[in-house]
């Protein structure tokens, strides 16, 4: 407990009392049993003794109290210019205790709201704040990007949904609330696809791109979302007529973005002439590869695995602080039964629907842990990407148990990389299984960072090392004001959870110098290196 200058003044004269209590005391003892001359001398002896003692427990006393008084006012002056500062109105009469209290308060809710005006500024320019879906900045940038980049399936459709409106005075508040409605039916109809993405475009439009969808199927999806929009709750008053019109086409990869939303929109035109509620789309005559059915991929994955078919290649990544190689990424191909290779953008959801994602995980755990254990000479640490069908099965979590107490697997040299999307949406059955990744010792990266547009729930929660932006963020992030402000909020976000934010895709140079400026940690791309064959040093870049 503190002392105040009153219990200190107490206690000097306390102890100056029991000096001179304890004096006469010893004096009369000596009197007593003492010659007369002895006695004398003794007694001036001790009385000196006492004299000097009393006059240094009587300084040292004060100079404690001098000392607490003058840190009394530094602490009176310092809330007082805090109380300044947050201007705040106290009153003369307040303890120090009680200002200091009311300083407290005061500074966590600025932090709090510093917290909201930082997701803010994160989102700001990228989400259509009435839906709560990215805008049409968000989805041309993610159109792009499914287009350009060949770690994704080369092709797929861009549905446009337009809603009608009979009466003018149903605008408004009546036209938000009905779209909300059919976004809620997109997310349910994108829950059975592995990549989707959902914008609103305009004021009476909403888009929605399906990543690896053919021309049949894609034609099947058009007519049955024109069935469920239609008919859902959200135009209940609307029985019999003309709601909305849906125009869509399909894509590949080296297309434009404006070659195929100027298709999708030819489309919803003509679906408009088609009578109500029509969906009409173009399909291309395109060389994509054949579709093949799950009978073929359940034997050609089950083969490889046997076979070990699995290549691994490596892709640094690098500090922007010393241009030091942080970890590598681990990126898998499937070398098919007709010597073709196959990319896990295209093979990874043919196994997540056979049921042998988590097999190739432990496969692909296993190859690297061994490449890493022969490589401890120049020790580099690889990341790995996990399925989330493994991460949401117990026998894969008995797998993992036993290979890391037998010592076939060294937490210390891998990392782990979810994606943020399937994290969202499997939250809370994946929060305690992600705690226990990073108590073994695993360091935990949350990947794609950016595809969609939600709230962080895990931030506070999960033990993270790093998370990776989504490429679709950093392509010509030079060029794009909403993207430099979403990478800024999100690292002002992390910054003080220690959290790195690593940028992945980077292929100019542009591009990672306005990277760098806004406070990224790290990258990864064809600007820095290709994929390796094998982990690299940096004495051998």
């Amino acid at each position: 407990m503190a002392r105040t200058p009153q219990s200190y003044s107490s206690s000097v004269w306390l102890q100056l009392a029991a000096l001179l209590l304890g004096a006469v005391f010893i004096n009369a003892v000596m009197l007593a049993v003492q010659p007369i001359v002895s006695a004398v001398l003794l007694y001036v002896s001790v009385n000196i003794v006492l004299l000097c003692t009393g006059a240094f427990t009587l300084w040292f006393s004060i100079r404690i109290q001098k000392t607490y008084m003058a840190d009394a006012d530094k602490l009176r002056s310092a809330v007082a210019l805090l109380e300044d500062k947050l201007e705040l109105k106290t009153s003369r009469d307040d303890s120090p205790s009680a200002a200091l209290a009311k300083v407290t308060s005061q500074v966590t809710h600025l932090l709090k709201r510093d917290q909201e005006v930082r997701h803010l500024v994160r989102v700001q320019g990228l989400i259509d704040h009435e839906l709560a879906v990215g805008n049409r900045v968000f989805f041309e940038s993610k159109l792009q990007h499914y287009l350009s980049d060949q770690s994704e399936v080369g092709y797929g459709a861009v549905y446009i949904i337009q809603l009608s409106h009979p009466e003018i005075s149903r605008a408004g508040i009546k036209q938000v609330s009905r779209l909300k409605g059919c976004v809620d039916v997109l997310n349910g109809i994108a829950a059975g696809y592995a990549d989707t993405v959902i914008a609103r475009l305009s004021d009476t439009d909403l888009v929605m791109l399906i990543a690896g969808l053919s021309g049949k199927e894609m034609e099947k999806l058009g007519d049955r979302m024109a069935v469920l929009l239609s008919r859902a709750s959200c135009f209940a008053d609307c029985a019999e007529q003309d709601v909305l019109h849906i125009g869509y086409a399909e894509y590949q990869r080296e297309q434009t973005s404006y070659q195929i939303l100027s298709e999708a929109d030819m489309a919803l035109k003509t679906a408009q002439l088609h009578g109500p509620n029509a969906a009409f789309g173009f399909i291309l005559q395109s060389d994509k590869p054949q579709a093949k059915g799950s009978v073929w991929w359940r034997s050609e994955l089950n083969k490889a695995l046997q076979e070990q078919r699995f290549a691994l290649s490596f892709q640094p990544v690098f500090s922007w602080h010393d241009g030091e190689i942080i970890q590598h990424e681990v990126l898998v191909r499937l070398q098919s039964s007709d010597n073709g290779q196959i990319p896990a953008a295209i093979f990874l959801p043919m196994a997540h629907n056979c049921g042998l994602s988590s097999q190739i995980d432990q496969h692909v755990l296993i190859k690297t842990a061994k490449l890493c254990a022969a490589d401890m000479g120049n020790y580099s640490r690889c990341s790995v990407n996990i399925s989330i069908q493994a991460l949401l099965e117990p026998q894969w979590w008995q797998w993992l148990d036993h290979m890391v107490i037998s010592g076939q697997l060294e937490p210390d040299t891998l990392a782990l990389e979810i994606t943020e999307h399937h994290l969202l949406k499997h939250y809370k059955q994946l929060r305690k299984s992600l705690i226990k990744l990073h108590t073994l010792g695993f360091a935990l990266i949350i990947d794609q960072v950016g595809l969609v547009i939600d709230n962080a729930v895990y931030l506070d929660e999960l033990p993270l090392e790093s998370v990776k932006l989504h490429p679709s963020v950093v392509r010509n992030i030079d060029q794009h004001l909403e993207q430099q402000l979403f990478v800024r909020g999100l690292i002002a976000s992390y910054a003080g959870k220690s959290i790195r934010v690593l940028a992945t895709g980077v292929e100019l140079e542009a591009e990672w110098q306005v990277l760098q400026k806004l406070g990224i940690a790290g990258g990864q791309g064809f600007y820095f290196s290709q994929p390796m064959n094998q982990i690299i040093t940096q004495s051998q870049l």
